[in-house]
């Protein structure tokens, strides 16, 4: 009888499904046609998703120079997974945060309060000074570089052992010369830096954009956010989509829980938007917009049951969602309904779901509900 017990599982209704092997060969694959920088896998905002715990020990075993996060909550949760890898957090963290204990972690700074309190608290930290070079959001001005740095070279317990910036539109092919901008003013950020005498370890300003176009030396490390779970982040008529070829590693399912009939006439959801214009079969799913179907697919999205399209009925609710089964034969309640398909080509891609309503595949992403069981396969 224990034994029974042991063996039985909590029954998921909605899965988020991640792919081992696409996680790993995406990675090899940026890592191929980089030779002259290492790739780091970006695990922010919940691994786009995918679920940082579900997806950080998969990295970290390809050994990569580090594990890239936002903030300091995400650096720790890495620390509980006991991660081998180096930890480089991005994003701002408030300058008390440094007075709690010793940190093992990379700290990108460009904000001179932060320094201070890093130098006050952190024995021997090592920083990598986040330069603006014209995206015009975080970052050191390049004007402004040289005197920041003077005063973090005052600081004895701070050593600068990377440069990063951050590309505003390497993803757009008709804009590549402010992309070549910006790499002469990150040029000119490594110039200041040398004339203080110090030579930056690790450099680099390509996220999964400039992955797939940018090649330059003067860049040792890209910072792989999208391109690592298999996304392309580039549109379709960029002479370098196609330069790599990636493997989407998320697929997210749910399971169809209720089946009626429905006559003419009938008004589906809140505020009655779809009207029935004969009698037809819908089926019921245990999720919405707060699990991750966006509202916007009301009326437009569509969802896969072994193969066959059910367009999405009426609004999608906060946790429920209604389709149309009309092109499902002899549909049961238990059936696996697919919300969003690993493979690029399907009508409810990520990419296709995100141009249908407008939007990008970051969006859809980062907005599936934490609640929802992430499972390797």
């Amino acid at each position: 009888m224990l034994g029974k017990l042991l063996r039985q599982r909590y029954h998921h209704l909605n899965k988020i499904l991640i792919s081992q092997s696409a996680l790993k060969q995406n990675h090899q694959r940026l890592q191929s046609f980089h030779t002259e920088a290492r790739i780091v896998p970006v695990l922010k905002s919940n691994a786009y998703g995918h679920g940082i715990k579900t997806v950080a020990l998969v990295f970290d075993q390809l050994k990569p120079d580090f594990l890239v996060v936002d903030s300091l909550y995400e650096a720790y949760e890495l620390t509980k997974l006991k991660v081998k890898s180096r930890i480089l957090i991005l994003g701002y963290t408030h300058p008390n945060n440094f007075s709690i204990k010793q940190l093992p972690f990379h700290i990108t700074v460009f904000d001179l309060e932060m320094a201070k309190s890093l130098n006050k608290h952190q024995k021997n930290c090592r920083i990598h000074v986040f330069v603006d070079t014209g995206m015009c959001r975080e970052g050191v001005q390049i004007d402004k570089l040289q005197l920041f740095v003077q005063k973090i070279k005052k600081m004895t317990n701070l050593k600068i052992v990377g440069l990063a910036s951050h590309f505003a539109d390497a993803d757009n092919p008709n804009n590549d010369s402010f992309t070549q901008k910006q790499i002469s003013n990150y040029k000119k950020a490594l110039k200041i830096l040398e004339q203080e005498n110090i030579s930056p370890q690790f450099r680099h300003i390509s996220a999964s954009g400039g992955a797939f176009k940018i090649r330059d030396n003067s860049f040792n490390m890209i910072r792989a956010g999208l391109a690592s779970y298999g996304i392309n982040p580039l549109e379709a008529n960029d002479p370098a989509h196609d330069r790599l070829l990636l493997k989407p590693a998320l697929r997210f399912t749910s399971t169809l829980v209720q089946i009626k009939i429905i006559t003419k006439g009938d008004r589906i959801g809140y505020s009655g938007t779809y009207q029935a214009k004969g009698n037809i079969k819908i089926g019921l799913l245990p999720l919405g917009y707060y699990e991750g179907v966006d509202r916007r697919l009301s009326n437009k999205g569509v969802v896969t049951i072994n193969g066959a399209i059910c367009s999405i009925l009426g609004r999608v609710s906060m946790n429920m969602t209604t389709i149309d089964l009309s092109n499902v034969k002899n549909p049961r309640v238990g059936d696996k309904v697919v919300i969003y398909a690993a493979n690029p080509s399907r009508a409810n891609s990520l990419v296709n779901v995100a141009k249908s309503i407008g939007t990008i595949p970051y969006e859809l992403l980062v907005r599936l509900a934490e609640s929802i069981k992430r499972e390797l396969v």
